[in-house]
């Protein structure tokens, strides 16, 4: 027969024990609260890179830009409290749901998820999308390629600078004749003995040039077969048209002159143009649009061969002033011209008109061959040089007729490239967003997407609670325990800096 046996502790064992009990629980709090830390980072981090996920598809496929609509495809402005009831799907997938089985000792409450600021893809004239699109480029393109693109620039820069506008040189020619036709039968005195007025066969280039001109620009460079884009566009509700919706987080940041030109190999990757068709929505003649701002195709083609004339003009300007034989030929036909006037103003107006008819002249025929694939020299040399014969300038009228190939130069696209380099980061901006909105907004369920709705960077704010697990079962009474609080913030951008 078992005997019982009474037992018994002190009160300092039954006090040391409840000490032992009760820093054991304290230490598993503790150890809990470090891993609830730990979920609440985990489960903002998922959160925010999930709703980060939901990108708009055709923007990526088409043009590598990455951004979240606000509005979520209602098109009524952005609603960040669709924002915020996505980050909280995401929350409960990823831990917070009320359904775990057992007991989740990491359990936690949301209190607050928010979106606190956020950054539209057009604010500060597209600096978002800009960057984005310079970042793409940089893996891509080599930093001497990016120099060799800023050095012409600078040199198109200083030539113009230096030598002036070439197209007004002619008609200050044009000019100096007609009034010196006038004064010719008032004027007669100081009139030259040496040299005769010459008469109406008398080759002059400059009134050829000016006739010529006359004809359009695209029907100097382009033969009449040539098939143009007659697609048009609606600029009225553009991005740069109207006013925006601006995200909470400004930057006064500015691209610098290196990123402006990887934003510019951008546009030639992801840009139709004239030689390129993407297969884009929307207008065919992308860059083109960039450069001019135009509502059709045409006319910013047009405008950009005009572009390019300029440019071309200033170059071959220079390069003309530095051929001696050329000088000789200008300044000979000046003397045939206005020699008779005995004017040395004249004379001299006639001679800088007559060398910037050649300049013109040479620039339409390194067009054409552009236009058609070839390749030109920034700055000719004399054998690269295609009209030789001041006098013979007109034979080059016919469309079919170009400049010589030259080995080593740079192709239209790269002229495009040069010319947006000049661009403004304001132009630059909004202008390809305009494309980018009126390509997407042709889809399918993109119909009302407005880009000064998406979002391509925000910061999120989250606080969840919890209560002690452990250590309040040491509770005495029903009196509830104070609550935990853990705040998370977390930065989103699609940049990588």
């Amino acid at each position: 027969m078992k005997r019982k046996r009474k037992g018994s502790i002190t009160v300092f064992i039954s006090l040391s024990l409840a000490s032992v009990l009760l820093l054991f629980f304290l230490l598993l709090d503790l150890a809990r609260i470090q891993g609830q830390r730990k979920k609440a980072d985990l489960i903002s981090d998922i959160a925010a890179q999930s709703v980060f996920a939901d990108y708009n598809r055709y923007l990526w496929d088409n043009y590598r830009i990455l951004g979240v609509d606000a509005s979520y495809g209602t098109g009524g402005g952005a609603d960040f409290s669709l924002m915020e009831s996505r980050m909280q799907e995401y929350l409960i997938k990823n831990g917070l749901s009320a359904d775990t089985k057992g007991r989740d000792f990491y359990q936690l409450t949301t209190e607050v998820c928010e979106v606190s600021k956020y950054v539209f893809l057009t604010d500060d004239s597209g600096r978002a999308f800009l960057k984005q699109a310079a970042e793409q480029q940089k893996s891509e393109i080599a930093a001497d390629a990016v120099k060799r693109t800023k050095d012409a620039i600078e040199q198109i820069k200083e030539s113009r600078n230096e030598n002036g506008d070439v197209e007004k040189m002619v008609d200050d020619g044009s000019s100096a004749m007609e009034k010196s036709a006038k004064n010719s039968e008032t004027e007669t005195q100081g009139n030259s003995e040496e040299y005769t007025k010459p008469g109406p066969d008398e080759v002059n280039p400059i009134e050829q040039i000016k006739e010529w001109k006359n004809n359009g620009i695209l029907s100097q460079v382009l033969p009449s077969s040539t098939k143009i884009s007659v697609k048009k566009a609606d600029l009225s509700e553009t991005v740069s048209k109207r006013t925006l919706s601006k995200g909470s987080k400004a930057s006064e940041e500015k691209l610098s002159a290196s990123e402006k030109i990887l934003f510019a190999e951008y546009e030639k990757s992801h840009f139709s143009n004239y030689r390129k068709n993407l297969g884009h929505d929307g207008l065919n003649y992308e860059w083109e649009y960039v450069l001019c701002g135009k509502d059709s195709d045409k006319d910013n083609l047009a405008s950009t061969v005009s572009k390019l004339l300029v440019a071309r003009e200033v170059e071959n300007y220079a390069s003309l002033m530095a051929d001696e034989g050329k000088i000789a030929q200008a300044d000979t036909h000046a003397l045939t011209l206005a020699g008779w006037t005995g004017n040395t103003a004249i004379i001299n107006a006639v001679f800088w008109g007559l060398t910037a008819a050649w300049a013109y002249t040479e620039s339409v025929l390194d067009v054409r061959l552009l236009l058609s694939g070839g390749k030109v020299s920034v700055f000719k040399s004399s054998d690269e040089w295609t009209t030789d014969n001041l006098l013979e300038l007109a034979d080059w009228f016919d469309v079919n007729k170009k400049a010589k190939e030259c080995g080593i130069g740079i192709k239209y696209e790269d002229y495009l490239l040069i010319l947006s380099g000049m661009q403004s980061q304001k132009t630059l901006g909004l202008r390809s967003l305009d494309l980018l909105e009126n390509s997407v907004r042709m889809q399918r369920d993109y119909e009302n997407l407005r880009l000064d709705q998406l979002v391509t960077g925000a910061d999120f704010k989250y606080r969840y609670s919890s209560v002690p697990a452990f250590f309040s079962l040491f509770a005495l009474s029903d009196r509830n325990f104070p609550t935990m609080k853990f705040e998370k913030t977390k930065k989103m951008t699609y940049l990588t800096k």
